[in-house]
């Protein structure tokens, strides 16, 4: 019997540095996708969003409950 500590399973667990950036290279966008993506995030932020005024009327009407509901 052997006194080493260790049982096999969490050996082949153990993750190394080699391991953690071979990982990350993985996860790193090409330059097509990065420019894919700087694309996508600047239409993203040519997008505009206006509540419907009945929209806009009921959460007045639901924040003005709540003030008095406190009073």
């Amino acid at each position: 019997m052997s006194n080493f500590t260790l049982s096999v399973l969490s050996t082949l667990c153990l993750v190394t540095k080699s391991d953690l950036k071979h990982h990350q290279e993985e996860l790193s966008l090409t330059q097509e996708e990065q420019a894919r993506f700087k694309d996508t995030a600047a239409a993203l932020n040519t997008v505009c969003y206006t509540p419907r005024p009945a929209t806009l009327q009921l959460i007045f009407d639901y924040a003005n409950n709540k003030q008095t509901e406190k009073k």
